[in-house]
């Protein structure tokens, strides 16, 4: 499994399918017209920007979870539950 360094070595496309293949898909959340897809891999974590309007990737970025947590935790809907 690659560290940090190694990961941003690759390529956008190597990036990808590392990423694909051997993280684990963590939360999405959307910004139109973005789902963004946080994944952890090998204790780091990886953000995946797609824009779904023109069927792309936008980016793939190392994140610290600290510094996106309130992100992902703003769409999560807890009303309903009791």
């Amino acid at each position: 499994m690659p560290t940090k360094e190694t990961f941003l070595q690759l390529s956008t496309v190597q990036q990808m399918v590392l990423v694909m293949e051997k993280g684990y898909a963590l939360l999405v959340r959307k910004e139109n017209p973005l789902n963004i897809k946080l994944f952890e891999l090998n204790g780091f974590y990886v953000e995946v920007k797609y824009h779904f309007i023109e069927n792309k990737i936008v980016s793939i970025e190392l994140v610290n979870l600290e510094d996106v947590t309130d992100d992902y935790l703003a769409d999560i809907q807890i009303d309903n539950l009791f």
